[in-house]
Order: C-alpha cells, then sequence, then structure tokens
C-alpha cells in the first residue's frame, strides 16, 4: 500500500509551492477560502496603564504574538499566477485613539513562501578593470575615461521581489482606488535615522524615526477609473544613471553616518542618496571592495556592479504608507500600515482636509482588496482574487 508524504515547506505554515494532491485522491485540494478578510479594531493606547500612553504595532517586518494574536486565526489566501501558486499568511486590524476616538492606521500582515531573497533591483555592472592583482590602478585617469564610458557599463537583467496592494472604494470593487507598491531594495530600505543616533542628520533623514522608526516606505498611487497616477510626492527611490547610459550617477561613500542610514544593510545593494558621492573619472577603487577587509584586490573588477538606484526618505502623500520586510528560512514577512484617513502634517495642530489622492477608510464599511506578489521579475506574477475587506466596527 502506497504511504502518504508529509509536504513542509521547511518552517513554514504548512504552505505548498504547488498545488498538492491528497493522498489517495486525483484531483487536486484545498482548504476552504474566505469569503471575506475582517479587520477587528484595536485601540492604539493602553488601557490599564496609569498613562494611558499610545502605542503602535512596530512595522519591522517581524511580526510578534504580542502585536498580531488578537486579530484572532490567521487568513490563508491563495496567489495564483506563473510565478508558482501558493498560499499566503495574511492578518488585518484598524487602530483608533482610545482618548479621542479618533480613527487611527490599518494594518496588513502578509507571510508567503520564497526560496530565495532577491533584493538587487537591475545593478549596473561593469565590465572595466582599473588595476591588478595588488590593487594597484593601472590606468591613468587623467588620460583614459574608461570609468564613465558608456560601453562599461550595462544594467543586469535581476529584478527584486516586490508587492503590490490594490484597494478599491467599495464591495463592488469601484473607484476610487488605492495602490501601494513594495520593492525589497527600492522602498524597503527607507528608513529614517535616529536622530539621538546621529545628531547631525536632517529632517529629510530623521522624518518618522519617532513613530515608525525601523518602518520602510512604498509608492503610493492613485486611480479614479482612470489609470494608476503616482501620488504627489517624492518617491523613495530615484533612478542612479546618467540620463541616456547606464553609467552610475552616485556610489557609495562609506562612512560612520553612511553605516547608521543603512541600518546595518550591506552597501552592495543599498545606496542612500543623502550620503552618497558622485562616480568621477578618477575613482578607480571601488567603494564596496574598499569596504571588505577580505579582499585584497580594491579596484574595480569586471562583473562589480553599483545600485541602480539611490534610496531617500519620501515626502507628502508618497510618506503615508509605512512597510518593512524580512526574509528568513524560505519566507517572507511583510506589514503595511497607513492611516485610515491621510492628511498632511500640521505643526499647530490645525484639521487639515483630506489628501486628495488617497482612498479614506471608514469603520464599517466594506471594500475589495486585491494582493499581486512578484518573485524577482518583472512580468511574472502570483495575484490573489478580488477579497472583501470589512473594516469591523469597534466594541
Amino acid at each position: 500500500m502506497p504511504r502518504c508524504l508529509d509536504v513542509r515547506a521547511g518552517t513554514f505554515f504548512a504552505v505548498l509551492l504547488t498545488v498538492v494532491l491528497s493522498c489517495g485522491e486525483n484531483t487536486p485540494t484545498e482548504p476552504g477560502l474566505p469569503s471575506s478578510l475582517n479587520a477587528p479594531a484595536f485601540s492604539e493606547n493602553f488601557e490599564t496603564s496609569a498613562q494611558r500612553e499610545s502605542r503602535e504595532l512596530l512595522i519591522d517586518g517581524r511580526p510578534t504574538d504580542i502585536e498580531w494574536n488578537g486579530t484572532g486565526d490567521p487568513t490563508f489566501v491563495l496567489a495564483r499566477g506563473d510565478a508558482g501558486t501558493y498560499y499566503i499568511l495574511m492578518r488585518t486590524l484598524w487602530t483608533y485613539d482610545a482618548r479621542t476616538l479618533a480613527p487611527r492606521g490599518i494594518y496588513f500582515l502578509l507571510q508567503w513562501p520564497d526560496r530565495n531573497e532577491s533584493r538587487l533591483e537591475q545593478p549596473l555592472v561593469t565590465t572595466i578593470d582599473t588595476g591588478d592583482e595588488d590593487g594597484i590602478t593601472t590606468i591613468d585617469c587623467d588620460t583614459d575615461d574608461i570609468i564613465l564610458r558608456p560601453s562599461s557599463w550595462s544594467k543586469a537583467a535581476v529584478y527584486e521581489d516586490q508587492v503590490y496592494v490594490e484597494i478599491f472604494a467599495d464591495s463592488l470593487g469601484g473607484f476610487p482606488a488605492d495602490q501601494w507598491r513594495w520593492g525589497a531594495g527600492t522602498t524597503d530600505p527607507a528608513v529614517p535615522v535616529n536622530p539621538t543616533e546621529y545628531t547631525g542628520a536632517t529632517l529629510d533623514e530623521t522624518r518618522g524615526s519617532t513613530d515608525h522608526p525601523v518602518g520602510g516606505a512604498a509608492d503610493d498611487y492613485y486611480n479614479t477609473g482612470s489609470g494608476w497616477v503616482l501620488d504627489a510626492g517624492r518617491r523613495a527611490a530615484v533612478p542612479n544613471n546618467r540620463p541616456g547610459t547606464n553609467v552610475p550617477l552616485l556610489k557609495t561613500d562609506k562612512a560612520t553616518r553612511d553605516v547608521r542610514l543603512n541600518r546595518g544593510k550591506p552597501a552592495s545593494y543599498v545606496l542612500w542618496r543623502k550620503v552618497a558621492s558622485q562616480l568621477t573619472v578618477c575613482d578607480t577603487l571601488n567603494p564596496i571592495r574598499v569596504d571588505e577587509a577580505a579582499i585584497r584586490d580594491k579596484t574595480w573588477n569586471p562583473g562589480d556592479y553599483v545600485p541602480s538606484v539611490s534610496v531617500q526618505l519620501p515626502d507628502s502623500s508618497q510618506s503615508d504608507v509605512v512597510a518593512r520586510g524580512s526574509w528568513a528560512d524560505g519566507k517572507w514577512s511583510l506589514e503595511f500600515r497607513r492611516e485610515l484617513v491621510t492628511r498632511p502634517p500640521d505643526i499647530l495642530g490645525t484639521p487639515q482636509p483630506p489628501r486628495p489622492d488617497d482612498l479614506q477608510l471608514q469603520e464599517g464599511r466594506r471594500y475589495l482588496v486585491r494582493f499581486t506578489i512578484y518573485n524577482a521579475s518583472k512580468d511574472q506574477f502570483s495575484q490573489t482574487d478580488l477579497l472583501p475587506l470589512y473594516l469591523q466596527p469597534r466594541n
């Protein structure tokens, strides 16, 4: 008699990378899928504390039980597409201020299987060789323009992992709609630096550090029925190539300040705009190799690369969504947060009208939501169905 085999996806939660046949059956089976994503309401204040201080879930890509168990059992949502068929573990909730009863934010947690972490987004790769085995420069930069020559650089066909979240205005999928794009290498590293950690940091480097100290960003789009357009504001990632070429514009400028802004991420895939320096004809040393003590040759070598984007903190309506992902043991964990009603900040406390390029969410309303995951690809993805999203009234 044939034996049934236990199927496991590493240490993941019984999520299958492909459709599985049950023992003794010859047709695919799957668990009952949810008819709705129900977001319960939680206070963002400690009710049992004398101070009743405010708190928020930590958007760090590392979900903990104390943060998410209040939502009850997780929901498993099926994603299908040319990038594979698998289940996404999902939790969602929304929050309010217990003192003012004002609505606060909506949160999503997504976890899905992925054998490899992909954070590079089309890096700029060089063919040049500016030194010998001892790291000694072998070209004369005053007479040779090889470093800035367009034929010396190309864009690699390597892509980051990405997630798109779409939220439509009602339960029928009506407009307007919001779309958030998280990129493992383009928006995720946009994390503020703590001003007490680096006292010389400016607002462009510290914005959001008190509210979401380890939260990254997401590109924000809006759709009134005529197609997706970017929200107003500066995006997290800026192209790092000289116009019309694949020659890098900026390179990493290694220093203590850069390390702190990178939050320990390798400079090989994070290039912070605030601490980068311009690549010049005499930059014969690769700053990434210079930072690697184990590498003897510090010069540019064929196959070395520079990130194709430089990262910064977004502003205006592009700064509404906080997102952060972490990959471990064949699994991504990604957390999102956005204000239910987005308003421009006002230092005087004067009420501001909601942003016109955001879908404003309300307690007790029903919406439609869809999730799309790109696995190291620009054209192959796995996508969920349009799922009802219900913001449950507070108790």
